[in-house]
């Protein structure tokens, strides 16, 4: 089945270029050009779109109005900003209702590699009643503490970018907000940045203050009566489960770029839980309900009842805002008990660091604990080696499970 693309930009010479570029692609898209943003939302409201790709600075409505309508009315429509660095000072309005950015001019492949992988994105979620929930999601939910300490620190007369790199670096929802920024196209890095702290230092405090200053649904947890799980002890399993998924690829002696996706995976493995917390509340009650009862998991008994697993959702959502494929894919297949890559890979790692710490710090005893499968054993030579993994991770500071 075909895609279809939007291209919104108030420049002709752009959009005839985007069309000449993108001519090769005629066999597997439809392409749809609109020179304004009321223009683009009339097309919308008569074709069904599966994303848009629009201009910044525009007369009348600017693409940061565009796309934000766009989330609001067309929820599953995957948002793009094509952007020139002359526009840097409109991130910060544009960072809430944009997925992804495309600098500008852009390259071809940079652009379809990054459209094809984030439509891919959306089929991780067969669920269209939670996929339209989740795509109307601009940030991951931040803890108030976290946010609050960055805040005061922002406020200072000379904020220290090192400091606040620290404090992103303690937060799960942060951390993929500040990567997701600094990774995107629109900033034309070199090589990929893995450390929030490098991530702040690269972004500067004029940016980072304007992402902190959208991060609005941190609130969204302040809002509601009761969470079915603590908080605290997620972000501290999602730390810990990126030391050691590190600690794993330390001892196998990846290559700098495998070691960094498997982190950042681990890191984010769980986002999932947190979106679906956050706005499929009585979803999650359903879950968590039947897992205590009956002393199951928790992906075990969400795919049972929702057809979809919090695994897949983060999965989603990181795709959707570009993070790599094998980031992607781990997070996705994290739960899984097959292996889509047999070996010592970034999606194997992730797997084995939740399980070991699922085994190594205990939750909950009511949640039944999730052993090696032997399929997944098989795929990265056996239980010996994931014994050898086991006492690589104790050799790490684990640190808190405090946030």
């Amino acid at each position: 089945m075909k895609r279809t693309i939007l291209f919104v930009d108030d420049e002709p010479n752009v959009l005839m270029g985007l069309r000449r570029m993108l001519r090769p692609m005629r066999e597997k898209w439809d392409m749809l050009f609109a020179n304004s943003g009321q223009e683009a939302l009339d097309m919308l409201a008569k074709a069904h779109v599966d994303a848009v790709v629009s201009d910044m600075r525009m007369p009348g409505m600017d693409g940061p109005q565009f796309l934000r309508q766009v989330m609001r009315e067309h929820p599953d429509v995957i948002r793009f900003a094509l952007s020139g660095y002359s526009d840097q000072e409109m991130v910060g309005q544009s960072i809430a209702p944009t997925h992804q950015y495309i600098s500008k001019p852009c390259d071809e492949k940079q652009l379809v590699t990054a459209l094809e992988q984030a439509m891919g994105a959306r089929d991780l979620v067969p669920n269209k009643t939670i996929l339209d929930k989740i795509a109307r999601v601009e940030h991951l939910p931040v803890l108030p503490e976290v946010y609050n300490r960055i805040t005061a620190e922002l406020a200072k007369g000379e904020p220290s970018p090192k400091l606040i790199g620290d404090i992103v670096a303690r937060d799960v929802g942060m951390s993929a907000n500040i990567l997701k920024l600094v990774n995107s196209a629109y900033f034309g890095l070199p090589r990929h940045i893995a450390a929030p702290q490098q991530a702040v230092i690269v972004l500067g405090i004029n940016v980072v203050r304007s992402v902190i200053l959208s991060l609005h649904v941190f609130s969204s947890f302040e809002n509601i009566g009761r969470v079915s799980f603590s908080l605290p002890m997620l972000w501290g399993h999602s730390m810990r489960t990126g030391a050691m998924a590190r600690a794993i690829a330390r001892h196998e002696s990846l290559v700098k770029e495998d070691s960094d996706h498997a982190y950042i995976a681990a890191l984010l493995h769980d986002v999932g839980k947190l979106l679906m917390e956050a706005h499929c509340p009585e979803e999650c009650e359903r879950v968590q309900t039947e897992v205590r009862a009956q002393n199951r998991r928790v992906a075990e008994v969400e795919h049972e009842l929702l057809g979809l697993t919090h695994a897949e959702v983060g999965a989603y959502l990181l795709g959707l805002w570009g993070l790599p494929d094998p980031v992607v894919q781990a997070v996705a297949r994290h739960h899984h008990p097959q292996s889509a890559q047999p070996g010592i890979g970034v999606e194997n790692i992730v797997h084995f660091a939740n399980l070991l710490d699922h085994e190594i710090f205990i939750f909950n005893e009511h949640y039944a604990k999730a052993e090696p499968s032997p399929e997944r054993l098989d795929a990265i030579g056996g239980p010996e080696r994931y014994a050898a993994w086991r006492q690589a991770v104790l050799s790490v500071d684990l640190g808190s499970e405090e946030p």
